[in-house]
């Protein structure tokens, strides 16, 4: 897992695409991701998030099964 500075970083840089871009589509889902990384780096500097090996994730499994 990355450091919440590196998504802080990535946050900045979609917000800084999402104001270049006139398409509201694209623009809007660049803004979500950056509020997304945004809230990864809270998670991170408040110990909310528990680091887990890829294999133990739910999504891991549904990819197996199909």
């Amino acid at each position: 897992m990355h450091s919440p500075r590196y998504y802080r970083d990535e946050a900045a840089r979609a917000r800084r695409l999402a104001n270049s871009i006139n398409h509201s589509e694209v623009r809007d889902a660049l803004l979500r991701t950056a509020k997304d990384y945004d809230e990864i780096a809270i998670d991170l500097e408040t110990g909310a998030v528990e680091i887990r090996h890829p294999e133990l994730l739910p999504q891991a499994k549904d990819t197996k099964a199909g």
